[in-house]
């Protein structure tokens, strides 16, 4: 499957889909003939705005239906439509909402009973969050708690201070050749930290403020619909392709939240995390690899030929007797 068969995984063309944040690239664009409704910050002519310049297709940005400006976003549609979508697709946009609890809050709002949510999200080992720690359940419920509409100081620091690049590239894949490059500066993450509001009346400052594995995000959707956070379970979830992975979801709470071996769940998917960032590890390491096997070939080398000398028979041991001869040639 290419990735819009993934993100389209379950929705056919006869759904009402509510698309949050496609910008310059829709998933299902009402221009191929879906019923979709775009929800974005900005509206059509903005965005435009917002792009001159960049390299997108301009032509791609769709009127937009729902500007949200902020608070949850079922606010931003009217409410004669609530409960009428088949689908949400957010491609890219949990990774920056500071209140993801609320977002699927919106969601169970805005959804039919069967609704489908459809995401697209990086994975931190491929992409510019690679040396940030995963987030975890406390994470999303401190900023639920606090109803929260600005990323965190935290947030923001450690998104500016541990920005990195493979080379010169934000998001790479499985098979490209790590080329690690720190490109976060510690005074400039904290003259940005500094700058971002923590209120509606100061300026929004984005970021990445969660960072996942599919484990890890695999781990938070049965941890916060067990504790009744979520009203949604992993339908089918795809592994990571290039920097993303996608994964759909269901109404509905995880078999496991329901029957004793939820705890046993829960260590396999911690252990999966850990394996997760084993394997980022590994990648990483495989860059010194040429390195390390010359320098091993190269002392190998220098054994044989120290024990060839050793064995020569003008060395004797304290018995006079001589030793074996072994000569260069032999030892190739």
């Amino acid at each position: 499957m290419d990735r819009l068969e993934k993100l389209l995984f379950g929705i056919d063309r006869t759904a009402r889909l509510l698309e949050v944040g496609p910008s310059h690239n829709p998933v299902a664009p009402k221009a191929d003939g879906w019923h979709s409704f775009v929800l974005d910050h900005a509206s059509q002519e903005d965005l435009r705005e917002k792009y001159q310049g960049h390299d997108v297709a301009h032509e791609r940005i769709e009127p937009v239906d729902f500007v949200w400006t902020g608070g949850p976003i079922h606010d931003a549609v009217p409410n004669t439509l609530h409960g009428s979508f088949n689908a949400c697709i957010a491609s890219h946009v949990l990774e920056h909402l500071p209140d993801p609890i609320g977002f699927f809050a919106s969601l169970d709002r805005l959804l039919a009973g069967d609704g489908i949510v459809s995401l697209a999200i990086p994975d931190k080992r491929f992409c510019f969050d690679y040396f940030r720690p995963l987030t975890l359940a406390p994470g999303w419920i401190e900023a639920f708690e606090h109803k929260s509409t600005r990323h965190s100081r935290r947030s923001t620091l450690e998104a500016g201070a541990y920005l990195m690049s493979n080379g010169d590239s934000s998001a790479w894949g499985q098979f490209d050749k790590m080329r690690v490059r720190l490109r976060g500066e510690l005074e400039q993450a904290k003259r940005n930290a500094d700058a971002a509001g923590q209120s509606d009346s100061e300026a929004y400052v984005d970021c990445h403020a969660w960072c996942f594995t599919p484990s890890s995000f695999e781990l938070l959707v049965l941890e916060l619909g067990s504790l009744g956070l979520i009203g949604f379970r992993i339908g089918k979830l795809f592994p990571t392709e290039g920097c993303e992975f996608v994964v759909s979801l269901r109404r509905g709470r995880d078999d496991h939240d329901y029957a004793a071996g939820i705890h046993d769940r829960r260590l396999q998917l911690l252990e999966a995390m850990v394996n997760d960032l084993g394997d980022q590890c590994r990648r990483m390491n495989q860059r010194f690899r040429p390195r390390i096997v010359r320098r091993g070939i190269g002392r190998v080398k220098r054994i044989i030929k120290s024990a060839v000398w050793s064995l020569s028979p003008s060395k004797h041991d304290n018995h006079g007797v001589g030793r074996l001869k072994l000569t260069h040639s032999d030892s190739d």
